[in-house]
């Protein structure tokens, strides 16, 4: 009797060993993962934005609807298009029946470029200080997501010494007036550290701004 409860209590063991090395080989109901990603462009758009909570960032995006908008409500948008990697190699076979568990949380995904600057110029001149094609970046904010941060804010330039990782996606809002309501398009230079791209730019539709 004592043989057969020997022989069953390492067969189960076995068994279980053994269906638990098949999940790391075969790995099909948890990963590999993707914890990196790279970006090769933006999906960019002129939005409407409010500010619904000051203290955490929180902010509503809405379609322009019409040709006119205030400044302060007046955003640029840039949503991060690219693609998603592993950075680390996946390990075939692990006995460890802890970490498979732990490996099955799906990791948070982040980047490894990093962010060199942004420029934006003004079609027209915006105040006696900036006059058409200059940098105006000194006079914009920046709101940045990133993968289980939220929204973060910063005046743009402030940001960019930072030398950021690349967030996930970027709105661009102007913190002084134009010296006079004006029809205005903007041009977005980005630069960044990048593994495919370096440089991105982009020239937004022309819109009315009220001072």
């Amino acid at each position: 009797m004592f043989k057969k409860t020997v022989f069953c209590y390492f067969s189960i063991v076995g068994i279980f060993i053994l269906l638990t090395v098949s999940c790391e080989i075969i790995d099909t109901d948890c990963g590999p993962f993707y914890d990196r990603f790279k970006t090769t462009g933006f999906d960019s758009s002129l939005k409407k934005i409010a500010i619904t909570d000051s203290s955490r960032n929180s902010l509503q995006l809405t379609p322009i609807e019409t040709d006119t908008i205030s400044y302060d409500e007046f955003s640029i948008q840039m949503i991060s298009t690219g693609d998603s990697y592993t950075a680390r190699a996946n390990n075939k076979l692990n006995f460890s029946i802890w970490s498979k568990a732990y490996a099955c949380s799906p990791p948070i995904v982040t980047s490894d470029e990093t962010v060199l600057d942004i420029q934006i110029f003004s079609s027209k001149d915006y105040n006696s200080e900036f006059s058409a094609n200059e940098n105006i970046s000194e006079l914009f904010d920046i709101i940045v997501y990133y993968n289980a941060k939220g929204n973060q804010r910063f005046a743009l330039n402030d940001f960019v010494s930072l030398d950021p990782e690349v967030p996930v996606e970027i709105i661009l809002l102007p913190q002084t007036a134009p010296s006079s309501t004006s029809s205005f398009q903007f041009t977005v230079k980005y630069f960044q550290d990048g593994l495919e791209m370096d440089e991105f730019e982009f020239t937004t539709d022309s819109i009315v701004i009220k001072k």
